[in-house]
Formats: structure tokens, C-alpha cells, sequence
């Protein structure tokens, strides 16, 4: 955490640096702040952070880090920077590789004990050369600093580059960021520039010559007025260099220096932006590396890194470390590297300097690279395998076998999650020899970029082209892709055929979704018990540690919320976000975590299901998975809508329908219709809910496995209680019938219960007042169970509104009365003021929600307070929230004080007394 020391010269930029100190003093106040920089190479982005910090006092904790080109592909490089030795696992050899959220909690976890000391300020130079991992971890972190005192620096050339996360693009666009786009300086700036340097003045116009020259780019001006005296400057009819000749500018400055100067120059550029001091001193062999670097220092050529027990140096610009490196002759530049990488102790850096040391095609190294694509593969390292991949296709002298290391190397940029770089080398692949591996690879891009007609058409040539050549574990892909893509579709029939067809195969080293393929297939054509079966092989408890002990758990959870088996449903959601997240599949454990939400907003665990709910959706933005944002925005909507929150909840149904519409997705677009049908259902629009949900009857619609199957989604419901509330009773009992009928069917008790009650609305409007009395009770007695759920209080909402409307006050109060107890427990404001009209029409007084002691409590707040009353600490909280301790000790705090309490013991007794 050493602080940089400015370089010599710094012109203007006062607007930006006064920008600066502002969000500084915002974050230091306890709201965190970013500062986007923003600006094209040499134009001043670093000395303008280095002046910026030079600035700071002493209480202030600066952590920096940096990306570096020959880094890009080490995963979290730029975080173990930042935190050195406190991530766990990424170094760990053998060991499957962290995922990003886990990485991102530590380093949460690190901010929240240096910001205990002093304001803490981050920040990453070259953002654009970070790699991926930490940049997901980063957005990860920066998505959750609430109330704590931290300013994040990020430094890049251009804020629109696509391999950037989405949700790095989006804080960017927040009111917390301050987006400083840095231009060349001006006439003032470059005066001072020129007076600094101790030249003789410049007229305006040759000021004007030299900015439209260098487009007043720092670096660039300085290095021309260095070289050029000021009368070629000031003669009009003169030739200046042009700013691309600045390597040559270097050079001059090098051949100034002492030969030990320029070998630890040069040793210096070919190990990257900045490297141990000693590591430099040996590449090079410079036997006074302290002297060489004072003169490298002076001619502004190196500057010093951190002292310590390990110095370190580096370039102040990383132009001036491609000038150096450029400029370096092709041999030498080549010995350097092979020597490097003897002195590498990561195999990674090791063989990337092997190949910057290659002078052609190599057999022998491709091969190395390509075995080590495949043990970073084996750890999760997608990216690193990535990287090593598309070395080994360079390096490879065969054509064919170059062509399957590039279509490997997409293949795992894909999983890294660098669509938009795996996207631009769709063209190679499709130059690659034509062939299953081809084939299945253009299909997993097309899938992924939501272009499903030409996902299927690869997919399946890649399948029908197999032969004796063909890796089984190509074969296995396809048909897991095939099965997420049918899947997607609601092609229930094909899902079981593909997931059949991978499972056929030899098993992987690796998680797939062929199980839960195989049983959600199943499961939606009406086949729960053969489904089940398909999951025997799954202990019902204990360590998930291989892919034959996790593999259908997502699946087994999924079908138990379907069949109204809540409980078990959690628990197996909750085993499985928690196994996928320590090395298996980083979607499938999103996944879980939004069935998890549906799980909770259905048994009545509306705190759980707002917490977990903005969770998924969060960590799905983060990490840039997107097919599943749908499906998360939805279920997050259910129980905001049922609280009210109606400007929230439908900003999540609307997100939803989005990314429905993006990916093509029937099932996707019935989960956002029923969401936003909660909305206009809770507030009483039912004519809304009617014009949503209608277009689902349409026959038009081919695959209907996925949103007919009860228990998956409850538009038939919504539906049928809308027809009945604007006046079409008949059309909403030929709407019911189909639900009620496979309710029955499958003995989905909650289905049945819902069934009932639609039966009940639909035979009271029709004057069947015996008929609705029943369905009503049998509704009730299917809920007679140990398992809550919120559609008993809807039964007994309406059961009593028939019974006021029948004249039976006494009996209608004694089912409303219990039903507005849930309500108020649940926070459902629609439905407990809906109740309270009822109750009063019976002459009874009502529950008001203030009267609740957790009501005036935000969800973050409740959620909070109910794990601190489970005897968990703030660290501990922090730690399942993905939170900060600040931020945790800030609600805490907030819930206290509305509650008018200042202990745990007090939080027990309030909110363990309200429910």
C-alpha cells in the first residue's frame, strides 16, 4: 500500500482533481464512490490518480492494482494485488478455482477491516487488461458497499469495451460514479509545460501547431519539446515527428543511459509493467540494480514501486514500456524471454514467456500449452485455459490441430464468461475445419446469443457428424446443450431424449446439467415419480464434493417445490447454490437461488424471499448471467408485488420480459407475464391481468409442456380469478377445468388448494352458492398440513368475503380473522387491507400494519435482525449477505433505533414476538 509519488510535471486538470476530492469526501462520510477515468493512452489518466494521491494525508489506506497485458489471462491477478495473500484457493495447486463471488466476499471482507482504520481508496490502472475473474469479483464488491468509506479508482482507455461485465458498465452509469473523460490539455497547460522544462517561450500559434500535432497528449508534447528546439517548433513550414515516433524518442533517451541501465530497462519491459526488483536486476544481469535504477529514475524511465523486503520497479507509463519493448532487437528480445521463464515460479507466466520467445511454429510447446489449458479446465481456470489454448493454436504447425485448439479455446471463453471476445473469434471457428467440434462450438455461441434456430441446426450437425474420431466429451456437450436448449423452448419430449443421450455416454470429469436435464424433462411431461427415480442416486444429506453426489440436486429441489413439498424444496435448494458455488457449475447455483425465492414466496417466507431475491438478481448481473435473469427478476417480483412495493416489483417484471424477449424463451416470457399479472392482481387491475395472460391460451403456442405442467407457475390461477372479477365467470371456468383436472392428476396439493379456490370464486358468480362452499372447503382442508404456504390465507380471504356476502358474519370473521393475522405477518398490504374491509363490514375492528414492530423495518434491515437474533455475529452476517460489516453494523444500527431498543436480547423480544 505504498503511495505513488507524482511524476515531475502535472499541468491543469483542476476540474477533474477538484471532482475528486468531492466524491473522496462523500465516501470518506460513509457513501461509497467510484471515479471512472476515462481516456486514450499518454493522455495523462495515471499522473492525474498519482497527483490526486500525492495529495492525500496520512489517514487515508490506498490499495492499488493494476491490469497488465501479459497478466490478462491470470485469473485473479489484479485482486491478489490488491489483497495479497488473502484470497484463498487461487494459488492453491490442484484445488478447483474460487468463484468470483467468493473472491469478491473476501475482499469485502478485507475493506471492511482497513476501512475500521482510515477512508480506504481503490485503485485498478488498465482496467481494460485486468482479468476477467477479478473483474467479475470487483463488480461483485462494488455492488455491495452500502454505508462504507471507500473510493473506487478505475482507470481504463475506453469505459464502452465490451469485455468489460455488464455490471461494471452499469455502476459506471449510476449517480454514484463520477466519469471523468480526460482530453489533450490546452494552451495554458502546454505553456506551463513548455516553461517548466525550462525552454524558451512559444508563441500562441506554435502552441496551436503542437496541440493540433499531439492533440495535446502529455506524454507525446513533452517527449517533442524535449527533442525539438523551440525554433523548429516556431517555423511554420517545418516537419515535426509525428506522435507515433515516440519509441524513437525513448530510444534516444535509453542510449543516454549506462549499458547496466538499459539491460535493467529492457529486462524490465519483458516482464511487464513492473516486476521485483532483484527478479529484474538477475533477467538482466546488472550487478548494482540500485544504481542502474537511480539513473533509469532520472531519465524518467522507471520509477520505484513499494520498498520493503521486496522492491519492485516499474514503467510510469505502459507506453513507455512498449517503446522499451519495441524497441529491444528481435534476438534479444527472445533470450530475455526464454530466460524469464526460467526464473518464473507460475507455470502461467512461464509459458506465456516461452511463447513471446518463439520464433515459429512449435509442436512440442503447443503441446505443453495444450496440457495446460486442460489442467486450468480441470480448476475452473477457464480463462487462463482460454488464453493457454490460443497460444497452442498459434504455435501449432498443423493446420487441423491449430484449427481444434482455437474452437477448445472458444469453447472455454464461453465458460470463463467472455462472450464478446469468444464472439469475435467466431469467424475463426467457422474457418476451422468443418467437423463435430466445429459445429458444437458455433452452436454453444449461437445459444448463448440467443440465436436458437441456428443453436439447434450446429447442435444437431455437430451430433449427426460424430465418428470414430469424435471425443465423447464433445458428444456429451452437444446433448447437454441440445437439453438446455429444448428446455428453453418447452420442448419437454426432446429435453428427455438429449439428456438421455448424454447420460448414454461415458461420464465427465465435470458437473453437467444432463441429470437435471433428464428429471426436469420428466417432470414437465407429467412424469414426477419416473423423475424421482432418475435421482435415486442422491444422498438425502452431506458433502456434495463430486459431480455424481451434485448432479440432479438442482432438479430434486425444483420438483419438490413443484409438487409442494416446501421444506424439503429449500433445503435442497439451499445445499445446491452452496455446492455449485464451490466448484461446480456458477449458473446452476443461480438457478437454485431463484427457485429457492419462489420456494419462500410460497410457503409464506416473505423476509427470506425479498433477501434471496435481489441476491440472485445481483449476483446474476455480476457475473454476466444473463439467461437466467428472467427467470430471477421474476421471482423476485412475487413477493414485492404481494407487499405493495408495486413500483419495484414491476420494475422487475418488466426486466423480466426483457430478457425473455432477448433470449426467445416461452417459459422465460410466461414467468415475467405472471409476475407483472401479481402486480396488476394486487392492486385490483384486473383487466390487466386479463390482456397479460390471455395470449397463453393461444394454440399458436407449440411446446406447452413448460407452462401448462401444474405447479411450475400459477397464471391459470391469476387468469381464471380475473375473468371471475371482470365479469366473464363462464370463460374462466373453461379456463379452469385443464388446471384443475392435472391437479388432481399429479396430487399437487397446492394446485388443488388453488384450484378450489378459483372453483369457488367461479361457482359463487355463477349463483352456485353450494358448490362454492364446498370448493372452499376442500381448498382448506388440502392446506390441513405441517406445511405454511400464502395460498391458505388466499383461501380464507375469500372463503370469508363469501360468507359476508352469504350474511354469515360470525362465520366469515372466524376464517378472515386468521387470514389477516398472515398478512400482517407477511406485510401483504393489498391483501390486509382487502381483509380489513371485510372484517369491518362484519363489525369488526381490524389490524393496521404499523401496528407491526418489524413494518417500519426496510427488508435489508429485517433480514439482518432475524440472522443477529440467531446468535450471529456482524462478521458472520456480513459473510452470508455478501455484505460489508459496515454495512451490517448500519442497518443493525437503523433497525435499533426504529425500534426504540438497544440490545440483541431486545431485538429477540420484538421482532420474535411480531412473527
Amino acid at each position: 500500500m505504498s503511495r505513488q509519488v507524482p511524476e515531475a510535471l502535472f499541468f491543469g486538470r483542476v476540474e477533474e482533481l477538484s471532482q475528486m476530492d468531492a466524491r473522496l469526501a462523500r465516501a470518506t462520510g460513509g457513501r461509497p464512490q467510484a471515479i471512472l477515468i476515462n481516456g486514450p493512452a499518454g493522455i495523462g489518466k495515471t499522473s492525474l490518480v498519482r497527483r490526486f494521491l500525492a495529495g492525500l494525508g496520512a489517514d487515508h489506506c490506498v490499495l492499488q492494482a493494476s491490469g497488465d497485458e501479459l497478466e490478462m489471462h491470470l485469473p485473479y491477478g489484479v485482486v491478489t494485488q490488491l489483497i495479497p495473500h488473502q484470497v484463498h484457493g487461487v494459488t492453491d495447486a490442484g484445488a478447483s478455482l474460487p468463484d468470483p463471488i467468493a473472491v469478491g466476499a473476501s475482499l469485502i471482507d478485507a475493506l471492511g477491516k482497513f476501512q475500521d482504520r482510515a477512508p480506504v481508496i481503490v485503485v485498478i490502472d488498465d482496467v481494460q487488461w485486468a482479468d476477467t475473474p477479478s473483474l467479475h469479483a470487483i463488480t461483485f464488491v462494488l455492488r455491495r458497499l452500502r454505508v462504507d468509506r471507500v473510493l473506487t479508482m478505475l482507470v481504463t482507455r475506453d469505459a464502452t469495451d465490451p469485455r468489460l461485465p455488464h455490471g461494471l458498465h452499469r455502476i459506471f452509469e449510476e449517480d454514484t460514479t463520477a466519469r471523468l473523460s480526460l482530453a489533450g490539455l490546452g494552451f495554458a497547460e502546454l505553456a506551463e509545460l513548455n516553461r517548466s522544462l525550462g525552454l524558451s517561450p512559444l508563441p500562441r500559434w506554435a502552441l496551436a501547431r503542437l496541440r493540433d500535432h499531439t492533440f495535446g497528449n502529455p506524454l507525446h508534447t513533452k517527449a517533442l519539446l524535449q527533442q525539438c528546439p523551440g525554433e523548429l517548433l516556431s517555423a511554420g513550414d517545418t516537419f515535426l515527428p509525428a506522435p507515433r515516433r515516440y519509441e524513437r524518442l525513448v530510444a534516444e533517451r535509453l542510449d543516454g543511459c549506462a549499458p547496466c541501465t538499459r539491460r535493467l530497462v529492457g529486462a524490465v519491459s519483458v516482464l511487464g509493467m513492473s516486476a521485483p526488483l532483484h527478479v529484474a536486476a538477475e533477467l538482466g544481469a546488472v550487478p548494482d540494480p540500485l544504481e542502474s535504477l537511480a539513473e533509469a529514475m532520472t531519465g524518467e524511465l522507471l520509477a520505484e514501486g513499494s520498498v520493503g523486503a521486496m522492491p519492485r520497479v516499474a514503467f510510469p507509463h505502459p507506453l513507455l514500456r512498449a517503446a522499451v519493448y519495441h524497441g529491444l532487437e528481435p534476438g534479444e528480445r527472445s533470450r530475455l524471454h526464454q530466460l524469464a521463464a526460467g526464473l518464473s515460479d507460475d507455470p502461467s507466466i512461464a509459458l506465456q514467456h516461452r511463447v513471446c520467445a518463439a520464433v515459429g511454429p512449435d509442436s512440442g510447446l503447443a503441446d505443453e500449452l495444450g496440457r495446460f489449458a486442460g489442467q486450468q479446465a480441470q480448476e475452473g481456470a477457464w480463462s487462463a485455459a482460454a488464453s493457454a489454448s490460443m497460444s497452442a493454436a498459434q504455435l501449432c504447425p498443423d493446420r487441423s490441430r491449430s484449427g481444434q485448439r482455437m474452437l477448445q479455446a472458444v469453447e472455454y471463453l464461453l465458460l470463463a464468461g467472455d462472450v464478446s471476445q469468444a464472439a469475435e473469434l467466431e469467424q475463426e471457428v467457422r474457418e476451422a475445419d468443418p467437423g463435430a467440434e466445429q459445429h458444437y462450438v458455433l452452436g454453444h455461441l449461437a445459444l448463448t446469443a440467443g440465436r436458437l434456430d441456428e443453436a439447434r441446426r450446429e447442435l444437431s450437425a455437430c451430433w449427426e457428424s460424430c465418428d470414430a474420431a469424435t471425443g465423447t466429451e464433445t458428444l456429451r456437450k452437444a446433448a447437454e446443450q441440445l437439453a438446455w436448449l429444448c428446455l428453453i423452448q418447452g420442448d419437454a419430449p426432446n429435453i428427455v431424449d438429449w439428456a438421455r443421450r448424454g447420460l448414454g455416454l461415458p461420464p465427465g470429469t465435470r458437473s453437467s446439467f444432463l441429470r437435471d436435464s433428464l428429471a426436469i424433462g420428466l417432470a414437465v411431461s407429467g412424469e414426477y415419480e419416473e423423475a424421482m427415480k432418475s435421482l435415486a442416486h442422491l444422498p438425502l444429506s452431506g458433502p456434495r464434493n463430486s459431480p455424481e453426489q451434485l448432479d440432479g440436486l438442482l432438479a430434486r429441489g425444483m420438483l419438490r417445490l413443484w409438487n409442494g413439498q416446501l421444506s424439503e424444496a429449500r433445503g435442497d435448494l439451499k445445499d445446491t447454490f452452496a455446492s455449485h458455488r464451490r466448484g461446480g457449475l456458477p449458473y446452476a447455483a443461480l438457478v437454485a437461488l431463484g427457485f429457492l425465492t419462489d420456494a419462500e414466496y410460497r410457503a409464506g417466507a416473505w423476509d427470506d424471499a425479498v433477501a434471496h431475491g435481489t441476491q440472485a438478481v445481483s449476483l446474476a448481473e455480476d457475473t454476466d448471467q444473463i439467461s437466467i435473469l428472467a427467470v430471477v427478476h421474476a421471482v423476485t417480483a412475487f413477493p414485492l408485488a404481494g407487499r405493495g412495493d408495486f413500483q419495484t416489483a414491476e420494475a422487475h417484471a418488466k426486466a423480466a420480459a426483457v430478457h425473455a424477449r432477448m433470449l426467445g424463451d416461452i417459459n422465460d416470457t410466461a414467468f415475467a407475464a405472471t409476475a407483472l399479472a401479481m402486480v396488476h392482481a394486487a392492486r385490483g387491475d384486473y383487466e390487466n391481468v386479463v390482456s397479460g395472460l390471455h395470449p397463453f391460451l393461444g394454440q399458436e403456442i407449440v411446446h406447452r409442456h413448460g407452462i401448462e405442467e401444474v405447479g411450475l407457475l400459477s397464471w391459470r390461477p391469476l387468469l381464471v380469478e380475473a375473468l371471475v372479477r371482470t365479469g366473464r365467470a363462464a370463460e374462466a371456468r373453461d379456463v379452469l377445468i385443464p388446471y384443475e383436472r392435472r391437479a388432481t392428476e399429479r396430487r399437487r396439493w397446492l394446485d388443488q388448494a388453488a384450484a378450489a379456490r378459483c372453483r369457488g370464486l367461479v361457482e359463487e358468480a355463477l349463483g352456485n352458492i353450494e358448490a362454492a362452499e364446498r370448493a372452499f372447503r376442500d381448498g382448506l382442508a388440502h392446506c390441513e398440513r405441517d406445511e405454511p404456504c400464502f395460498e391458505k390465507a388466499l383461501l380464507l380471504l375469500a372463503h370469508g368475503t363469501f360468507l359476508r356476502r352469504a350474511h354469515r358474519r360470525a362465520d366469515a370473521v372466524a376464517v378472515l380473522e386468521p387470514a389477516s393475522r398472515t398478512f400482517h405477518r407477511l406485510q401483504a398490504a393489498p391483501y390486509l387491507e382487502r381483509c380489513n374491509r371485510e372484517l369491518a363490514a362484519c363489525g369488526r375492528a381490524t389490524a393496521r400494519p404499523e401496528d407491526v414492530a418489524h413494518s417500519v423495518l426496510t427488508s435489508q434491515e429485517l433480514t439482518v435482525g432475524r440472522l443477529a437474533m440467531q446468535g450471529m455475529t456482524n462478521r458472520q452476517i456480513a459473510r452470508d449477505l455478501f455484505l460489508s460489516v459496515k454495512t451490517i453494523e448500519y442497518h443493525l444500527g437503523n433497525a435499533y433505533a426504529k425500534l426504540g431498543i438497544t440490545s440483541r436480547m431486545d431485538l429477540i423480544d420484538k421482532l420474535g414476538r411480531d412473527g
